[in-house]
């Protein structure tokens, strides 16, 4: 019931977003990507102020706010200076970026111990199961919100609103300011996004920088998928249509979980799915033929398009099937099941699940051998995660296993009556998991660590002695980097003689002018605390250090070989293998309140001898001998104690 439930829900909370998607999209014709920064700022300014105490119903007004004044923004840029819609809502949207984590203050604002309408919901629960109770009233308010808007869309305000879109010439004629007009209606549709901001963040439990990633794709597919179900002129139905709509689409990502479709399909589900609602649509008379396409006469049933949309829909519906009777999408009772979900793919992620699946093999808990693992990846999309983890709690799961921050910050929200074990999450306090190790939720247990980068900065200085300006790339949309950037601040301010110089990016494609920004500032050395962005186009840095032979020194040990002078960090395998012993100890009786939490336990430092020879630095024969890694002439030298040492191939150096 979870599963279907938690997506009815998740359909219900963006169904008021998919409202202003319709109405920018269906009612203006204006195609505004607004929404994916409006979404994050309804979010942000509603959680900024339920933190400060205010009540979450005029935090909700106050996500309406930002959200209209995004809107009314974008939607000034271009009627006022004629730039094209689609252009005014990119700029807009980029500079709430900027925006909204001004107003957060970071990138991730947690909301666990905050009173939220959610909250307030559960206090007043008559005694249903709290998904259910929730939606029967989401499902109330969503009715109310229908019928308010089917008003609204009568009045003279509203009809003028429509003839503005249908025929801009004719509402002027008429005497409608149509700019003025233009701009009402898009204030309104960003405002509607930012409230169901509000909702998803009170929802889920924190504001997240990312939320609103995808947003107009999800509104918009969910806008053509209800048209497609409901073809009426009827401004009740088509209203109708958009909540419908954003139900279904949740609960279509539902559907293909519950099968055992891979997560990170399901944007090519998503695609699949629109597309051929579109074509059965179209060859049904729902739409118009495109200009210079004759018209098709013919009964319906004797289409192509028809034909084929229904075939491949029936296609789609029997694997469905099969993957649900061949046991896909079920589990035998009395196994152990263990529920695995990680919110994307990345290098840092991969190394830990692997290695908590290698070390629950050693254990004895082997996937179909009286043990069921099951792995998720979300994607990047945060309402999938919170699918995933309702798609656990539906079948069961003896454990659920986390990994990541992110993954972790919703199932501390979601999940309060199964073990949850986190893994590679830099600081577990910063999102309400506990207070220390000991002090915490109590099902809740795991493995976390942040880079110690003062023990960084020192290696920095024993390799660099004297005055030295140091340099950092991070994305502060991220809470981790974030944090470890801070700890390398601190860490460089306590020491004499050390400056800092910094330089943000929001993607892969910013890193290598960064790089070069802060090479041409005059730095000494990058440091480079963790960071997915950062790390994932590491070679961009290289080749930005490498005109001045700036050294490198950072946190990721599988980096060494690829042109880092010196690496100081974990080796994540032990974070899954470490999960993979607490899973152990709660499936033997254990209760996840009685396990402290537990940090890293591998340091690893590197030295890369081919990168010191070429920028012309010498390592000391006593920093050489207390290094687990080096690369010398292109091999990679492990060293497991100074008296054995075996000598590799580079190419088995892991890498991203």
């Amino acid at each position: 019931m979870e599963l279907w439930v938690g997506a009815l829900n998740l359909g219900l909370l963006y169904a008021v977003m998919t409202m202003g998607v319709f109405v920018t999209f269906r009612i203006h014709n204006f195609n505004d990507i607004t929404v994916d920064g409006s979404l994050t700022a309804g979010a942000a300014a509603a959680a900024v102020l339920m933190t400060q105490g205010i009540n979450p119903l005029l935090a909700l007004g106050a996500a309406f706010a930002i959200g209209a004044l995004a809107g009314w923004l974008t939607a000034f840029i271009h009627t006022r200076f004629g730039i094209n819609g689609l252009l005014a809502g990119i700029l807009v949207m980029t500079a709430l970026y900027s925006i909204n984590l001004h107003i957060m203050g970071r990138a991730n604002l947690p909301l666990l111990n905050q009173r939220t309408l959610f909250s307030w919901l559960a206090e007043v629960n008559p005694g249903l199961h709290p998904e259910l109770w929730t939606a029967a009233v989401l499902a109330g308010i969503m009715l109310l919100f229908w019928l308010l808007m089917t008003f609204f869309f009568r009045t003279d305000l509203g009809i003028a609103m429509r003839i503005t879109g249908d025929n801009p010439t004719m509402a002027a004629a008429n005497g409608i300011d149509v700019g003025r007009m233009t701009r009402f209606g898009v204030a309104l549709a960003n405002g509607f996004t930012g409230v169901s901001g509000a909702l998803v963040a009170q929802y889920q439990g924190f504001a997240d920088i990312g939320m609103g990633i995808g947003t107009v794709v999800i509104g918009m597919a969910a806008v053509i998928i209800g048209e497609s179900l409901i073809r009426s002129r009827s401004i009740y139905l088509r209203l109708l249509s958009v909540i419908l709509g954003a139900v279904l689409f949740r609960g279509m990502i539902a559907l293909a979980l519950y099968a055992g479709m891979n997560p990170i399909d399901l944007k090519l589900l998503t695609a699949v799915f629109v597309l051929l609602t579109l074509v059965l649509s179209r060859s049904m008379g729902g739409l118009k033929q495109p200009s210079g396409v004759a018209a098709d006469h013919r009964p319906v049933w004797k289409r192509p398009a028809f034909f084929w949309g229904v075939f491949l829909i029936a296609a789609i519906l029997l694997f469905v099937v099969y993957r649900i009777f061949t046991g896909k999408g079920s589990a035998p009772v009395k196994q152990v099941q263990i529920g695995v979900v990680q919110l994307t793919e990345n290098g840092l992620l991969n190394t830990t699940r692997d290695a908590l699946v290698s070390e629950l093999g050693r254990l004895g808990y082997r996937d179909g051998d009286h043990c069921r693992i099951l792995l998720e990846s979300a994607a990047g999309e945060l309402p999938t995660v919170s699918t995933i983890l309702d798609k656990f709690e539906r079948e069961k799961m003896d454990v659920i296993v986390t990994i990541s921050t992110g993954c972790t910050q919703v199932a501390l929200n979601k999940i309060r009556n199964r073990p949850v074990v986190f893994a590679t999450v830099a600081n577990p306090f910063l999102i309400k998991a506990g207070t220390s190790d000991v002090e915490h939720l109590p099902n809740v247990t795991g493995v976390y660590g942040w880079v110690p980068m003062d023990r960084t900065l020192a290696l920095v200085r024993r390799i660099l002695p004297g005055p030295i300006t140091i340099g950092a790339i991070w994305d502060p949309g991220q809470p981790n980097s974030v944090f470890n950037v801070e700890n390398l601040q601190r860490a460089g301010a306590a020491l004499p003689g050390v400056a800092f110089k910094g330089a943000t990016i929001t993607s892969s494609a910013e890193v290598y002018q960064a790089a070069l920004a802060l090479a041409q500032k005059g730095i000494d050395a990058f440091v480079l605390s963790p960071d997915n962005i950062v790390y994932s186009a590491f070679e961009s840095v290289v080749k930005a250090a490498g005109t001045r032979q700036i050294p490198i020194f950072l946190s990721d040990v599988e980096r060494l070989g690829d042109g880092a002078l010196a690496v100081l960090g974990y080796d994540y395998t032990s974070s899954g293998e470490q999960a993979a012993v607490l899973i152990d100890r709660i499936i033997r009786g254990e209760n996840p309140r009685d396990i402290p939490f537990e940090t890293y336990k591998k340091l690893t430092l590197g030295l890369n001898l081919d990168t010191a020879r070429t920028n012309g630095i010498t390592l000391s024969d006593s920093l050489q001998s207390q290094a687990d890694l080096i690369v010398r002439d292109k091999k990679i030298i492990h060293s497991g104690s100074l008296a054995a040492r075996a000598e590799v191939d580079s190419s088995q150096l892991p890498s991203r």
